[in-house]
């Protein structure tokens, strides 16, 4: 199958370190390895479009803000100053109209590709995915990561309009031939936005299990950070408030006041680094924490070989919707786990087989757990291989598959649509 990739969010780099990101090159890269030809239209890519392209195996058209759009960006972004708001990169007028030029890009790429399908990570305000499938007549499969419009008015600077926003959300939603909610509560939250159950697959992350495996070797990370012979607790992702960083380091803080041998490694990167840092140091820890900073994601492994546990510490959310990439990595490391008891992360681990839950934003509960698994070698190994077991079919292989075979009967029945519109072709670089 030849199959239309859609990221219509400037705020994703394709090439870039982000989980977003990574998803994005998984998932495309799974396709590719199925057999299938991939295209894809995205906004912005850092890297050399040609190097990308060569290790997916795929086609990249960018889509990047027009020129007069940036400019418009620019002005949003000093009137919010001005009036004492947090400004955001991409402002909700500037992703509006950037429907607009990725429409035509993606139109471009249409007519060269002759795709059999669409396949959209969503974004918030981007319609132009929906408006191409119309307009040739073709499926769009819709993967949904969030509720975009509750998360930036919850987690992020806000909504210009809220009530907008979640009508064009839904909208989007509702018209999608197949959505793929990458959770079981965004499963939910699609139904109440009135989508038809039939065109709902719940499909959660998954690993890349080639990279992420148990054979990986930390020694010269550990070498190298002068932690041999340490417990090491460790940390991957992003340093915001709902990933909950800073109830890992109160609880390290607490342990090494009886453990002056332990240590917290923190890969990665965020808007809290500076305030934690700054933690750090006036608590006097700074030869017992360490923070990476971004790491290329092939990086990742051998610094999850490094730690003797690995925690997602996220805090009790009311509406926990995502599906956590790092404890699929976590697992499939081999690493023993301790998460939240939250949302997917409690339906994934299961509690003293394929890692620890401990009761989210508890402090105290989430010491015992990395105590408990500090003074038991045994159990952090036992526990290591059952995540690890438990991943071996949660790969990118797996959902790509997923996916192809929920399509294929709506590609199947597209050919009783109306006649694609003219223009495809065969592709011409």
């Amino acid at each position: 199958m030849r199959i239309l990739y859609l990221c219509n969010d400037p705020g994703i780099d394709v090439a870039g370190k982000s989980g977003a990101a990574i998803h994005i090159r998984s998932f495309a890269c799974a396709l590719t390895e199925l057999g299938h030809e991939v295209a894809i239209v995205a906004c912005s890519l850092s890297d050399c479009r040609q190097t990308l392209e060569e290790g997916l195996h795929t086609i990249i058209w960018r889509a990047p803000l027009s020129a007069w759009n940036r400019a418009l960006a620019q002005v949003l972004r000093a009137s919010n100053r001005t009036i004492g708001r947090t400004p955001r990169r991409n402002p909700d007028a500037v992703r509006v109209l950037h429907n607009l030029t990725f429409f035509k890009a993606a139109r471009c790429a249409a007519r060269q590709w002759n795709p059999d399908f669409i396949y959209e990570r969503y974004s918030l305000w981007a319609a132009a995915g929906l408006r191409l499938a119309k307009k040739f007549s073709i499926p769009l499969v819709l993967e949904v990561n969030a509720p975009f419009a509750y998360e930036q008015q919850h987690y992020r600077a806000g909504v210009t309009c809220p009530p907008l926003a979640r009508w064009v959300e839904r909208m989007i939603w509702r018209k999608a031939h197949l959505v793929i909610p990458v959770s079981e509560s965004l499963h939910s939250q699609l139904r109440r936005a009135r989508v038809e159950p039939e065109r709902i697959h719940v499909l959660p992350n998954a690993v890349d299990t080639r990279l992420f495996h148990t054979g990986l070797d930390g020694s010269l990370v550990r070498q190298r950070l002068n932690l041999e012979g340490r417990f090491v607790v460790g940390f991957v992702g992003t340093f915001k408030r709902w990933h909950g960083v800073d109830l890992l380091l109160s609880a390290f803080r607490e342990l090494h006041r009886a453990d002056p041998s332990i240590h917290l490694l923190l890969v990665g990167e965020g808007p809290l680094r500076l305030e934690l840092e700054k933690e750090v140091q006036d608590a006097g820890l700074t030869k017992a924490v360490t923070f990476t900073g971004a790491l290329a994601h092939e990086d990742i492994p051998q610094y999850l070989a490094a730690m003797d546990a690995a925690v997602a510490p996220y805090p009790a959310l009311d509406n926990f919707y995502f599906s956590p990439l790092k404890l699929f990595e976590y697992m499939a490391a081999g690493r023993a786990v301790i998460a939240s008891r939250v949302g997917q992360a409690a339906e994934v681990v299961v509690d003293g087989v394929t890692g620890l839950l401990f009761e989210p934003g508890d402090r105290a509960d989430l010491v015992r757990s990395i105590a408990r698994l500090r003074d038991n070698a045994a159990l952090r190994k036992e526990l290591g291989q059952k995540a690890s077991a438990a991943c071996s079919e949660r790969t990118w292989t797996h959902n790509a598959a997923e996916v192809v075979d929920r399509v294929e009967p709506l590609i199947k029945r597209n050919r009783s649509w109306p006649q694609r519109a003219p223009g495809f072709g065969q592709f011409a670089r």
